[in-house]
């Protein structure tokens, strides 16, 4: 599993680009909940496993772990157990093991969906260590 990479400010969608990027025509979680499949307007889907989106939530915490240069850790065997709406922008995705924090807007995923891996791999830490900072 890889996270995104932290681009500068200049490059971040703006609050008109979140509020009006492009809706899924579907969502499905697969698997078990093991991973989730949206399926886009234009013929394209993206598909991901439970634990790539665990890693690559956009709360507070996980993304002050990632700017201190460490992953986020997620159990390879984590699932999908609820998909909140969150407007028109975005789904919230709540993970068997409570997490709920994360908010993933269309466009986010759409990133997420084309994000090239790391040069280097990321320090880990422990699951323990993870939850105590978030």
């Amino acid at each position: 599993m890889t996270a995104l990479k932290q681009t500068d400010a200049a490059s971040l969608p703006g609050r008109a680009d979140v509020l009006s990027a492009e809706q899924p025509l579907e969502i499905r979680v697969l698997n078990e909940g093991g991973s989730l499949r949206l399926n886009w307007a234009d013929g394209t889907s993206s598909d991901f496993s439970a634990p790539f989106l665990r890693e690559n939530s956009q709360s507070a915490g996980s993304k002050k772990l990632r700017l201190m240069g460490l992953a986020t850790p997620a159990p390879e065997n984590i699932a999908i157990t609820n998909i909140k709406p969150i407007g028109s922008y975005a789904i919230n995705i709540v993970f068997s093991d409570g997490y709920d924090r994360g908010i993933y807007p269309w466009i986010y995923l759409r990133e997420l969906k084309d994000a090239a891996a790391p040069s280097s791999p990321t320090p880990r830490l422990s699951a323990a260590d993870f939850l105590k900072s978030n």
